[in-house]
């Protein structure tokens, strides 16, 4: 099965590459991957003719979706278009990943499939114009999660660790609510997906729900220097994009069909913190 992965620099295709031991996975640097530009996409499939095309690739900076409409709905939008249309020409499998964020979060229980969307920013309105292109690919797998993290990349769990070294007193989120989920756990998902012939869409997150303030608790608890940290709330931390409230996902369509292979988040926590660097923390 040959396998290519979008995204090659980011968090959740080096995930991918870590995990997916069968099969043969190809990441293209995004200078010949180029999401911006039809052609590239195109040109790049049909060099590659895979079998599977797992798109890792996003515009993922929700504040700046709000004054760069364009390149949001471009690289999350439009270019899964193309993307669609190059696996319908190679006949190949289009996975692609959404966000919890094309809810509004003002619901206070887990959001199934099936739920009326409803995004509050530009960047979820982007993610969810992509789940309709998506659709538009013959065979197609749809996968949406939320609160990406892992050892590697820029996310939340590695800025904790660099801002613990800081010294400087923290206030974090406690009113916002969802579901830590380690890139890691959804690679392993994603690959028993495809191999298991899923298709359509499904919810992928650990499970489990959690404020970023608790979050953050879990981690600093497992650190040799804790630093100086209190909760706060969302209008204590004002930000350009408004945050959904309560971002859980209902899993229960994803764990009728196979073995759970994402666990807790807490579980899921528990491993990236064993393969992170020692420098950072001390497990205890």
């Amino acid at each position: 099965m040959k396998i290519l992965v979008s995204g090659a620099d980011g968090q959740l295709a080096q995930a991918l590459k870590n995990v997916w031991k069968y099969g043969d996975l190809m990441l293209p640097a995004e200078s010949e991957l180029n999401l911006t530009n039809r052609d590239s996409i195109l040109a790049t499939i049909r060099q590659y003719e895979p079998d599977v095309f797992i798109n890792c690739a996003a515009y993922t900076n929700v504040d700046g979706a709000e004054s760069d409409s364009d390149m949001a709905f471009l690289v999350n939008g439009t270019a899964v278009q193309w993307v669609a249309e190059g696996c319908n020409e190679v006949n190949a499998l289009l996975v692609q990943i959404s966000t919890d964020y094309v809810f509004d979060g003002l619901a206070r229980t887990p959001r199934a499939e099936g739920d009326p969307t409803s995004p509050c920013n530009v960047y979820g309105h982007s993610k969810l114009e992509g789940e309709r292109a998506t659709t538009t690919a013959t065979d197609h797998l749809l996968f949406r999660t939320a609160w990406l993290y892992d050892a590697w990349g820029k996310n939340f769990f590695t800025t904790m660790l660099r801002l613990a070294n800081q010294d400087k007193p923290l206030k974090i989120v406690n009113d916002q609510f969802g579901s830590p989920t380690s890139c890691s756990a959804l690679a392993r998902q994603i690959q028993f997906a495809v191999e298991n012939e899923w298709r359509g869409l499904f919810n992928a997150t650990c499970l489990g729900e959690t404020t970023w303030y608790k979050f953050a608790d879990t981690i600093f608890n497992s650190l040799e220097h804790r630093p100086e940290y209190a909760p706060c709330g969302t209008s204590d931390y004002p930000t350009q994009a408004r945050r959904p409230a309560y971002s859980v996902l209902d899993n229960s369509k994803r764990l009728s069909l196979g073995t759970d292979l994402m666990g807790t988040w807490e579980e899921a926590l528990g491993e990236v913190l064993s393969v992170s660097s020692s420098q950072f923390f001390a497990t205890r």
